[in-house]
């Protein structure tokens, strides 16, 4: 539709995604905003990083001796260690690699599933320990709110789900109650060969979403019907992590340095059916600005620049 009181026309789309009802609004045009140049931070200093592995005994906190004997959880070259500044009782910080390398592109799937399996390993410690829900999210660089640059991701449990994970399981059972079949089967037999579609992984499909919720949004989706991450054998996890480390080379391509994901996971036997473990990742790249204000933090919609068709087309390159 044309936008309004603009100094030139412009057409702007309106998307509302098929199952939580979330409102996209995407227009071209907003690319070619001008920006004033605002100071590059200076890049920190791997000597001086609490998460490289000269450092990291010295300056993280240790598991209690009933929670991890170790101190610490390792798989691989990951290491899971409680976050000094909680969100939760239950909340873990996950180095899974020790290279201090900052760009998204050099992330190898092995360093993603042994940081996804340290993650699991976390939450199932937790989960046994009366905190059955857990989220997995990972903040790249400061654009994202990360204020460690090392890569990482964090892992919160507790007694009840993130309100994410509430909003989206009542979404799938609202939805398959409205047509009797699973919102996860639908979109996987739509989008599969739509321009939207983006590739396959061992065991996950990877689809740009109809309404995305953040720049070149992506969604990873799980192709057997299980909700939960403590559940996927090693080949699934190693799946996730190529699906991410391709969508990773992908966005690099594109322009895109800076990342937010979160793996939307619910223990077994929950969600009665309608929900699917799926993953989602966007962009949070300074060659679009800042891609939350007013309308996303007040508003409960989203303003983008990209189409999904577009982006998609650029990441199946990567599959």
């Amino acid at each position: 539709m044309p936008g309004t009181g603009a100094a030139a026309p412009c057409e702007v789309e309106v998307r509302t995604d098929p199952l939580t009802g979330a409102v996209a609004r995407i227009n071209r045009a907003r690319q070619g905003r001008p920006r004033q140049q605002e100071a590059m931070p200076v890049p920190e200093a791997a000597k001086g990083c609490p998460f490289c592995p000269e450092n990291l005994e010295i300056s993280t906190p240790a598991f209690a001796p009933d929670f991890c004997q170790s101190g610490r959880i390792r798989v691989g070259r990951a290491v899971a260690f409680p976050n000094m500044y909680p969100l939760s009782s239950m909340h873990s910080v996950v180095v899974f690699t020790p290279e201090h390398k900052l760009g998204i592109n050099a992330y190898s799937p092995e360093e993603l599933a042994d940081g996804i399996a340290a993650s699991a390993a976390f939450a199932r410690a937790a989960d046994e320990r009366g905190c059955p829900f857990h989220f997995l999210g990972w903040n790249h660089l400061g654009q994202a709110g990360a204020s460690i640059l090392h890569p990482h991701f964090q892992v919160i449990a507790g007694k009840s789900p993130v309100s994410s994970l509430k909003e989206c399981l009542a979404s799938c059972i609202s939805y398959r109650a409205r047509g009797s079949r699973s919102f996860w089967d639908d979109l996987l037999e739509s989008e599969v060969g739509s321009p939207r579609y983006v590739g396959k992984t061992r065991g996950f499909t990877w689809v740009a979403p109809w309404a995305p919720t953040g720049a070149c949004e992506v969604i990873g989706v799980l192709e057997e019907d299980s909700t939960s991450l403590l559940g996927l054998e090693r080949e699934s996890v190693l799946g996730l992590a190529e699906g991410i480390s391709r969508i990773l080379r992908g966005y690099w391509a594109l322009g895109i340095r800076s990342v937010t994901m979160g793996v939307f996971s619910l223990p077994p036997g929950h969600g009665d059916g309608a929900f699917r473990l799926h993953a989602r990742i966007m962009g949070r790249s300074r060659r679009i600005g800042c891609d939350r204000a007013f309308l996303e933090l007040y508003g409960s919609e989203v303003g983008l620049t990209e189409f999904p068709e577009e982006y998609a087309a650029a990441l199946r390159g990567f599959f």
